[in-house]
């Protein structure tokens, strides 16, 4: 064999390998690419419903010839103060792809019904496996079940029919980030699909650690991303003498935390939610004044902002009142 040819057959045997344990282990590489491209639907989610045109927009940058049309938009209360969640829907018959975005907290009084109202409330949760077997998979709070629930009949599921050879890509910032876990999970827990991605921003914490152990299993390609000193990652806040205790909040794997200008990461434990190299080793005098800017600001946009744009260019440096209202909310409750 002549050297050129083994060097190609030694790379080709790696790769195969590669590819090999990959789909034996669920172990799942992280792509900065890939995150970006779904930083972009989660934006587009924060787009007004009627604003066509700036949602398309983000999708088309991320997909260009996936040839991607938006199925539905739907605005729904999801608290007793009346606050609306809003998430879209679209669909790739080209690619067999279907993209679910939920928007984040929109306003001050919905951040105050998310952690004020139910910081403590986490509840049992049950869930119909594909068998039609129900099943306890630990505790998840209470606001963030009864938000996705509320998309969930109408747009969800009507969705997921006759689509399990379909990939399902998705995402959400804060709020909308622990809506996409939870929705992720019911999709693959009662087998419409085995074929998930999932990426979040600023996603709070959801579940449990049991809740966490199952997601982690039948949701593998997850990755929460965190920007430096975002509070709201940390909240509702950790019970750090039992973490570990059922009952407490605790994240699911796989954080992917970045520095303060997104130049670097780090991959932190794909087995533990709460990794202490990571993003939970800052102390709430960490937080400071940009811990709302951090979390508003994802890959250097201001998230909102940027979706209602068309994910164009949008300003970095931008304060709002939520910005001031989570400040102060967080540096009382943490």
């Amino acid at each position: 064999m002549e050297p050129g040819t083994k060097s190609i057959t030694i790379i080709f045997v790696f790769y195969l390998t590669t590819s090999l344990f990959c789909s034996i282990s669920g172990y799942v590489l992280y792509s900065e690419v890939e995150a970006e491209n779904f930083l972009n639907l989660a934006a587009a989610a924060y787009a007004d419903s009627s604003n066509i045109t700036a949602r398309q927009s983000c999708i088309d940058i991320s997909f260009p010839t996936d040839e991607f049309h938006v199925l539905m938009v739907m605005s729904a209360p999801c608290d007793k103060r009346g606050n609306q969640c809003q998430a879209f829907i679209a669909i790739s018959d080209l690619t067999n792809q279907v993209i679910i975005s939920f928007r984040g907290t929109n306003s001050g009084g919905q951040l105050l019904s998310e952690f004020g109202d139910g910081l403590e409330d986490y509840i049992p949760y049950t869930e119909v496996d594909g068998s039609n077997n129900t099943v306890h998979v630990g505790h998840v709070n209470v606001y963030f079940l009864d938000a996705m629930n509320q998309m969930w009949e109408d747009m969800v599921e009507p969705t997921t029919r006759n689509r399990q050879n379909y990939t399902y890509l998705i995402t959400g910032h804060s709020l909308g980030g622990a809506m996409a876990t939870l929705t992720a999970f019911r999709i693959s827990f009662r087998q419409f699909s085995n074929k998930i991605k999932v990426h979040t921003f600023g996603e709070p914490r959801v579940g449990d650690i049991v809740f966490a152990s199952y997601f982690t299993d039948m949701v593998p390609y997850s990755f929460r991303v965190v920007h430096h000193s975002d509070p709201i990652p940390h909240l509702p806040p950790l019970n750090v003498d039992n973490e570990s205790a059922p009952g407490m909040p605790y994240h699911h794997p796989r954080e992917i935390w970045y520095n303060d200008d997104f130049s670097s990461y780090v991959l932190c434990s794909d087995v533990n939610g709460e990794d202490w190299s990571c993003s939970d080793k800052l102390r709430f005098w960490n937080y400071g004044s940009k811990g709302a800017y951090r979390h508003t600001h994802y890959f250097n946009h201001f998230v909102s902002e940027y979706g209602s744009m068309g994910c164009k260019f949008a300003s970095q440096t931008r304060i709002t009142f939520i910005s001031i209202f989570m400040t102060i909310f967080v540096l009382f409750y943490v």
